[in-house]
């Protein structure tokens, strides 16, 4: 979907994704700690490329990148599957070495109840990818339901938790989580200043 939804704030900004995004999301979809907890990605930057021109045309679908204040991509969010002012958040993907994932998520949640005027938010994730999990808890989603083998990731069977938010539930949560929100973005703006167009290997085609 060619959105426009923007969001900054807590040493980080959320922007819609761009085609040339591409190298970026397989090189970060594909290190080591997202490996077997995300659905499969596409496997080189061609194939990004093709998957980012068919959500271009979708409705229903809004892929954002995290990034630093300096424009350094740090993660991706996503807010799909949008009908009757709910939706389903994704995509939740961050670089390990930079606290990124809750700031981003603390904007993007934001952005959902706020600026999209969404009353609801209900998604799965995998039942092993225990960060995710915990950090679900933390942000106020309610766990409804375990979803037995409901998806193949890496040609094995995968179980999925499903999960819902409400603003109402979330507003407390995002209250609770404001200290260490602010903790990361110091800890955030003190590494984007040690990075170089070196550090960045998805540029190297």
């Amino acid at each position: 979907m060619q959105h426009s939804y923007q969001a900054e704030g807590f040493g980080v900004r959320l922007r819609p994704v761009r085609m040339e995004d591409a190298a970026f999301i397989v090189w970060l979809r594909n290190l080591d700690h997202a490996q077997g907890k995300i659905g499969d990605s596409a496997p080189d930057i061609a194939g990004q490329e093709a998957w980012l021109r068919a959500y271009f045309q979708r409705e229903d679908d809004c892929y954002f990148i995290v990034e630093t204040p300096a424009g350094i991509p740090a993660g991706t969010y996503g807010i799909y599957r949008i009908q009757g002012g709910e939706a389903e958040p994704g995509r939740w993907v961050a670089r390990p070495n930079v606290p990124v994932a809750i700031p981003g998520v603390v904007l993007a949640l934001d952005l959902a109840f706020q600026q999209m005027k969404l009353v609801r938010l209900h998604g799965t994730t995998v039942a092993t990818n225990e960060k995710v999990l915990s950090l679900n808890r933390k942000l106020g989603f309610r766990r409804v339901r375990v979803e037995t083998a409901a998806q193949i990731i890496g040609g094995k069977p995968v179980d999925l938790v499903h999960y819902t938010l409400t603003p109402a539930d979330w507003l407390p949560a995002r209250e609770q989580l404001l200290p260490l929100v602010r903790l990361a973005e110091t800890q955030i703006r003190a590494w984007e200043k040690t990075q170089t167009a070196e550090c960045q290997p998805w540029l190297k085609r």
